[in-house]
């Protein structure tokens, strides 16, 4: 009869196997997507070519993740910067309104944070850097658009403010911008701390807010932006996942690199609040594309927690479950044989046609059409974005994934 001591044991080897299991298969996708996505670029495919930013603001993030050469990195970034206008902003003027304006800065927020990481040139170029810092309200929070005009704020749009403010965040931490990303996390902590009563007693979490930070708690009932709920297939769910990997990710550097351990406690306190919410979440909901940012969130936060010791094993377990279900059922069960995903058509109310959509692939096919419906209105997300994204938060899970091995490895 094995002793608690052995049972104990046994279980901790088990789970080594299964992580190690996943970890194994997340790699296997990560490459396949990675491939994928290399190929559709000129002549492949539109990247680099197609004058539009959405192919590959992205399109970094997802290669650097799936670790192509240096040099196929280089030529995306040297594309990018013919897009440069004299103002600091990065857009083609045959792109779409859409495009070019309403997200402008959250394009430009993402491909500065990889070229931050890989110290590209762009992310010295004092045009785009003096640019960059506009966007950013007294508040903290951060503005969609900002205008035409250098050194000056006209007509801002404030509509996706909640997921402009952490990419925004993200970009001045590979940038080295301490106090930026410091008030980014406030407004942050700020929004999630406003949210509380509802997440735990609603069940709810608004995802509307004001440049201020006050949230916007008036919602349409047949609309699926402005708050996410526990019970419906189809939401915003990455806004729960955005916000979690950058406090997360703020709290390791303001720890590890500012020496600001105690100010920094808010920030992982609002995170864990974030993936308690996500831990009661039904299963289905993993199905949708947009649950993508949550294996950023959660893998984020399974790394932090397993770098320095912290969490309870409830805490740790919720991350690790919300890890496994966004790499498991978002990712790997909706590839494709090709090793891309299906493009997204991006609902913004449960009466479009396009809410019926099914992403997950039976026998090697996806029930989606590959262009928008005649006459839609909606914005059509390409499976070059949409893989993208999907490689840049498969690495985060990864190495959130490796943390944990690490942990249990060495009995923590």
């Amino acid at each position: 009869m094995k002793t608690e001591l052995e049972a104990s044991r046994a279980d901790i080897d088990w789970n080594l196997s299964n992580l190690n299991h996943l970890l194994g298969a997340s790699r296997i996708c990560l490459l396949e997507g990675g491939n994928w996505l290399a190929s559709r670029i000129y002549p492949g495919g539109p990247i680099l070519h197609e004058k539009d930013l959405n192919y590959i603001y992205k399109g970094v993030w997802g290669l650097h993740a799936a670790g192509v050469h240096p040099s196929v990195l280089d030529g995306c970034f040297r594309w990018i910067e013919t897009a440069l206008k004299p103002n600091g902003d990065l857009y083609f003027d045959e792109e779409s309104e859409y495009h070019r304006n309403e997200l402008r800065g959250y394009r430009l927020f993402t491909i500065m944070k990889v070229a931050g990481w890989v110290g590209d040139p762009l992310a010295r170029n004092p045009t785009i850097l003096s640019r960059l810092m506009e966007y950013q309200a007294p508040s903290g929070g951060v503005y969609d658009y900002i205008g035409e005009r250098a050194g000056k704020v006209e007509m801002p749009l404030t509509r996706f403010t909640t997921l402009n403010t952490p990419f925004f965040g993200h970009a001045m931490l590979a940038l080295g911008k301490k106090e930026a990303a410091l008030a980014a996390g406030t407004w942050l902590s700020r929004f999630v701390e406003s949210n509380i009563p509802h997440m735990r007693k609603e069940g709810v979490m608004y995802t509307a807010a004001h440049i201020d930070g006050s949230l916007n708690t008036k919602v349409d009932p047949d609309s699926i932006l402005g708050r996410v709920n526990l019970v419906d297939a189809k939401q915003e769910f990455w806004q729960v996942g955005v916000v979690m990997s950058y406090l997360t990710l703020l709290y390791d550097v303001a720890r590890s690199r500012w020496n600001m351990e105690e100010e920094a406690e808010p920030f992982l306190k609002m995170a864990l609040e974030l993936n308690e919410f996500e831990s009661r979440m039904p299963l289905y909901t993993y199905l949708y594309p947009s649950k993508c940012k949550v294996a950023w969130g959660s893998g984020e936060l399974l790394r932090v927690l397993s770098k320095y010791g912290l969490g309870t094993h409830d805490q740790i377990e919720k991350a690790l479950a919300a890890t496994r279900n966004t790499l498991v059922i978002t990712f790997m069960d909706n590839q494709l044989p090709n090793g891309g995903w299906a493009g997204e058509h991006y609902v913004t109310s449960k009466k479009d046609p396009e809410y019926q959509f099914e992403y997950k692939p039976l026998k090697g096919t996806v029930n989606v059409p590959t262009q928008p419906l005649p006459g839609s209105n909606l914005s059509f997300i390409t499976g070059e974005e949409i893989a993208g994204e999907f490689l840049g938060e498969i690495k985060a899970a990864e190495q959130g994934l490796i943390a944990r091995i690490d942990s249990l490895t060495n009995g923590d």
